[in-house]
């Protein structure tokens, strides 16, 4: 922790009402993702398959380890992130060309952080996108140039990208109106880490968090005048607290001129800051449902597998009359004999299973369910669709993603008006949005009608009937055929 820390037991505002609501169906969506796992490798299946009445705990962790979740639902995302990733750019502002390849400090082109938050917009339905003042700040304009000409990547803003889940809080002055101040959190930076591990042993440090929290408000009376303050803190342990953390202050800086908040709420249906719903919640919860029905059928396939044995015409166990052998388990195998008297009989039958041909139906089902709720236009299995219903679903997917379309230009306009804010420079002037998105119909082309000729023709042939050519030619004009 630096010297000039500052520690509080204040703790840190409670989760956004809104937020809390929310965190359940954020939390399901995830671990859909991350096929039913924590993003540390943490197993979540056990969450989603419970324990039968009586089960054997061995049973259980059997069924459980059988069950392997697939990646329909992270699949479709990326095929709807990969319709919105066709776009490019117009002209953008010269330190941001600078650092296209870097527009987060961490490596990340301008177009994988665009991927990236369509994907989290599609999953969680927002994200928040911001921009981050330069963390070096110098005294003149001459002085910042030279560190750029350096290569300093410091001396310029860098983008930033969050989920949903760590957006914590914010405050607004009224619903409609921008917000004032916005918590959020990271992870902590793993150079920090790294120290902390290569401590000598013998000095026992307290844990560290693994989280960093940041704060942006707006200031009307800071030190230089009005802007925006950005303060960054963690928890530190502390015995004596309630909670086990305190507060501590880590940095605080203030920015001057800046009159809003250089953040964007960007989602799925333009909803409000903090708010809109999650557009595949339904697909989530139909995965779910083919995740819990195939570990069913998979468990009704391993206990009908093997044949079992039935004996009739006699009674105690089967072999020597030894009094020994009859507390013990009859082994079976290609040399064993088995002394029956007369009258009884050993066979082996095959379990009827019923409701193998029940749950199969249902999984079938199942996987119909999530392709419509996915909006796939064509499906590959089941049966064949009609050109209207393929036609329906691929105009249900088009104004999904021509809805996103609209929201990520609109996004990226405001972020670059953020960002020369930021940096001093003029916006360039351009034509139209600064991003275009290109949007292809996914509904198959009209095939081509045939004409006059080629319906003589098949009527000649016998391959129509007259009736049926007096109907298309009336069609065709917009008058109804005449009676013959």
């Amino acid at each position: 922790m630096p010297k000039n820390a500052v520690c509080s037991t204040a703790p840190f505002p409670p989760l956004h009402p809104s937020l809390a609501a929310l965190l359940p169906r954020l939390e399901l969506v995830r671990d859909c993702w991350h096929l039913l796992c924590t993003p540390t490798g943490i197993d979540r299946r056990e969450h989603y398959l419970s324990r039968g009445e009586r089960e054997p705990e061995t049973a259980y962790r059997r069924r459980v380890e059988a069950a392997l979740p697939s990646g329909f639902f992270r699949d479709a995302l990326r095929t709807f992130a990969g319709m919105l990733a066709s776009s490019h750019w117009r002209e953008l502002p010269a330190s941001l060309q600078a650092v296209i390849s870097d527009v987060d400090g961490r490596g990340t082109d301008l177009g994988v952080f665009l991927e990236a938050a369509d994907l989290l917009v599609l999953r969680d339905g927002a994200a928040l996108v911001g921009v981050i003042p330069p963390q070096h700040q110098w005294p003149s304009e001459g002085d910042r140039q030279q560190a750029l000409r350096r290569g300093d990547r410091l001396s310029l803003p860098r983008l930033l990208l969050l989920e949903r889940r760590d957006v914590i809080h914010w405050r607004k002055a009224d619903v409609r109106s921008r917000p004032e101040a916005i918590t959020w959190r990271e992870p902590q930076p793993p150079t920090q880490q790294t120290q902390t591990q290569q401590q000598p042993q013998q000095e026992e440090r307290p844990p560290q968090h693994p989280w960093i929290y940041r704060t942006a408000c707006l200031m009307a009376d800071g030190p230089g005048g009005a802007g925006m303050e950005l303060t960054t803190e963690t928890l530190a342990a502390d015995p004596q607290a309630a909670s086990g953390w305190r507060r501590a202050r880590l940095d605080q800086r203030h920015y001057n001129g800046i009159r809003q908040l250089p953040a964007l709420w960007y989602a799925s249906h333009g909803a409000a800051f903090g708010e809109g719903e999650l557009p595949h919640l339904g697909l989530a919860h139909q995965y779910l449902n083919h995740f819990r029905c195939q570990s069913d059928y998979q468990e009704l396939l391993y206990r009908t597998a093997l044949p079992v044995g039935v004996r009739t015409g006699v009674a105690g166990a089967l072999g020597s009359s030894n009094g020994a052998s009859q507390q013990e388990p009859v082994v079976l195998g290609p040399n064993t004999v088995l002394d029956l008297p007369e009258g009884a009989s050993f066979e082996f039958v095959e379990i009827q299973a019923r409701s193998l041909a029940e749950h199969r139906t249902w999984l079938e089902l199942l996987d119909q369910a999530m392709r419509r709720d996915a909006l796939i236009p064509a499906a590959t299995q089941g049966a064949p669709r009609t050109a209207t219903e393929i036609s329906m679903a691929a105009s249900q997917a088009y104004a999904l993603l021509q809805s996103q379309a609209i929201q990520k230009a609109s996004m990226f306009s405001s972020l670059l008006q953020h960002w020369c804010a930021i940096t001093g420079e003029p916006l360039p002037v351009q034509d139209g949005p600064a991003l275009l998105v290109e949007i292809s119909p996914l509904a198959p082309a009209p095939k081509p009608q045939p004409t006059v000729s080629e319906m003589l023709q098949l009527q000649e042939r016998g391959i129509i009937s007259e009736v049926a050519l007096r109907q298309w030619l009336g069609d065709l004009a917009g008058i109804a055929p005449a009676s013959i």
